[in-house]
């Protein structure tokens, strides 16, 4: 089986994404298939062994890590010469909505999946008068889809809400050989925590941009015996480095690799203020490594989050919840302790395998009935 891929988003950039479809490509070699991408502008020509088409395009105005991109004329040549048995577009903007035509061109079956919480990002860089619009797009190419996947029961509710037909759950998972307990780098805590490493480690892991709400983390920086480590770039990496500057806050940029697994082993807690997830693969990636989460109970969260169990939710409306769940953890060892333990426990449960392996099984559906 051949498989094309279109996606909006790729290498260099770090982000949940990406992540998703170096699972998928790991689970294609597995299983015999071959993989072709078609990714935007700046992407590599390949990667491990895959054949990459990058674009060509422009930045898209309101959101400048997306980019306003069509294949080339030689990528173009390359999926007819591909000839795939399936097309998967992934968040169908741009270059996917070009692999949605070129599906229905070849009589192919399509699959599209969803990676972005469409409310909340247009809400944010267009405006709500913009909701209408994106929807009717939106729903533009994703009905032309055979199956159409949502990472969450909450993302699965607003497409379907909206008006996007043939969706279904496709559930998330995480590495578990990688994101584990291990050791503490106590040479580590003592860096990252300036110094203070017998007070209270908080953890942010992700992109610095608007739609994660990073600026929520400020009032935790106030809190008397915390410290708090900010993982990961962005759009907006250099405004929030600004805006604080005034605190003890330590950012280390993206980090990869086992040193990431290192900053995690190294914390106590971790804090994730984004009300914009589709699904929110850190939280999880944080509770294998046995990491109680604090986090608003909102959107891709609320299949992860169990209150009182492996985290604790708070309520983004009431501005002191976050500050009061930091200070219960701060406060309570043997709380934070338990709810460490019982998040290891339920992310033991969510490997990725069985992630690609129910991808790979709607492919081969689509592949035997066309």
């Amino acid at each position: 089986m051949k498989v094309a891929l279109f996606t909006e988003t790729f290498l260099p950039k770090v982000d949940g994404v990406v992540t998703i479809i170096n699972q998928m490509l790991t689970q294609m070699h597995v299983y015999g298939i071959t993989p072709m991408i078609f990714a935007p502008p700046n992407a590599p020509t390949e990667y491990n062994g895959v054949v990459v088409h990058p674009s060509w395009g422009t930045q898209f105005l309101l959101y400048p890590e997306l980019h306003f991109s069509f294949p080339s004329a030689k990528a173009i040549r390359a999926i007819i010469e591909f000839q795939p048995d399936i097309i998967h577009v992934m968040n169908p903007t741009f270059i996917g909505a070009v692999g949605t035509i070129m599906a229905k061109i070849g009589q192919r079956p399509l699959v599209a999946s969803v990676h972005m919480d469409i409310d909340t990002y247009v809400t944010q860089y267009a405006g709500a008068w913009g909701l209408p619009i994106a929807w009717a797009y939106f729903r533009t190419w994703h009905n032309q889809a055979a199956v159409n996947l949502a990472p969450s029961s909450a993302t699965l509710a607003q497409i379907t809400r909206n008006g996007i037909q043939r969706a279904q759950h496709w559930q998330r998972g995480i590495d578990l050989t990688r994101f584990r307990r291990k050791p503490r780098n106590h040479a580590l805590r003592d860096t990252i925590s300036h110094h203070h490493p017998d007070e209270l480690l908080l953890l942010y892991v992700g992109r610095l941009s608007k739609e994660k709400r990073v600026h929520d983390l400020l009032p935790l920086c106030a809190i008397p015996g915390v410290r708090v480590v900010l993982v990961g770039g962005g759009p907006h990496a250099e405004t929030i480095r600004a805006d604080f500057a005034h605190t003890q806050a330590h950012f280390t940029g993206i980090v990869t690799g086992e040193e990431l697994i290192d900053l995690y082993n190294a914390a106590d807690v971790f804090v994730f203020p984004s009300q914009s997830e589709t699904f929110g693969l850190a939280p999880l990636e944080a509770m294998a490594c046995g990491l109680p989460v604090i986090a608003p109970f909102s959107g891709g969260l609320q299949d992860t989050l169990h209150d009182a169990q492996n985290a604790l939710v708070y309520d983004p409306a009431t501005p002191d919840s976050f500050v009061q769940q930091v200070v219960t953890l701060r406060d309570n060892s043997d709380l934070r302790n338990r709810l460490g333990a019982q998040a290891h426990t339920y992310a033991q449960s969510k490997s990725w395998q069985a992630s690609m392996d129910q991808l790979i099984s709607v492919y081969q559906s689509l592949y035997t009935t066309r």
